[in-house]
């Protein structure tokens, strides 16, 4: 029981550590500290998503890990909105985060798994989600709400496309931050545990050492 509550204590601590640094995103990005579009949000969303980690508590683990995508995209519509204001181009962000914890979920790795081969799995989904998101709101949100020019121009779809490159080789820089991450899961998973050691009957003090 001992061991359980440990794990139910650090599940809870790492959904908190993961919930900050994913708000902490946006104000290293506004004192400029971090690189254009490099950004925690999304290898928070794919390393908490990828994992069977809320399984490994009771049932208010179960409930926080289908809902912690929710919590995470409500810091983001909050920081948004507090430091730009509304836009229609959120409706494409924010769908695309959701849409980010979605494939996230589909990996079910386990978080005992070894280190190196979280990180590959979880980095692999975490490229492939970044390529997904800025596709999803640059290539198909900007035009549509009414960046580079009419809709009917072919021009203006070519132009979001080529001006996307630049923008996603930034985000994939995002990367950096998945190593560190799943150390910080695998911490949060590292629980002694108690193992019954079979003793022979009758055997002497110095046979059980």
């Amino acid at each position: 029981m001992g061991t359980e509550r440990e794990l139910r204590r650090r599940l809870w601590l790492f959904a908190g550590l993961c919930l900050l640094l994913a708000g902490m995103s946006k104000l290293l990005y506004l004192r400029g500290l971090t690189l254009p579009n490099m950004e925690l949000v999304i290898p928070v969303l794919v390393v908490a998503g990828s994992t069977y980690l809320w399984n490994a508590g009771g049932g208010a683990e179960r409930k926080l890990g289908r809902s912690f995508g929710l919590m995470v995209l409500a810091g983001v519509l909050l920081a948004d909105l507090l430091f730009w204001g509304l836009h229609r181009i959120y409706l494409f962000t924010w769908s695309g985060f959701l849409l980010v914890w979605w494939v996230a979920t589909r990996n079910r790795l386990s978080p005992f798994s070894g280190f190196w081969g979280l990180v590959g799995r979880t980095a692999l989904t975490a490229a492939a989600a970044i390529l997904l998101f800025d596709f999803w709101t640059g290539v198909i949100g900007s035009p549509l709400t009414g960046f580079y020019g009419p809709l009917t121009s072919p021009s203006t779809w070519l132009t979001a496309l080529v001006l996307q490159v630049p923008f996603t080789l930034y985000h994939l820089t995002s990367l950096f931050f998945i190593p560190p991450l799943v150390g910080l899961l695998k911490l949060s998973t590292r629980v002694r545990l108690e193992v019954p050691i079979p003793v022979r009957v009758g055997a002497s003090t110095a046979q059980r050492r």
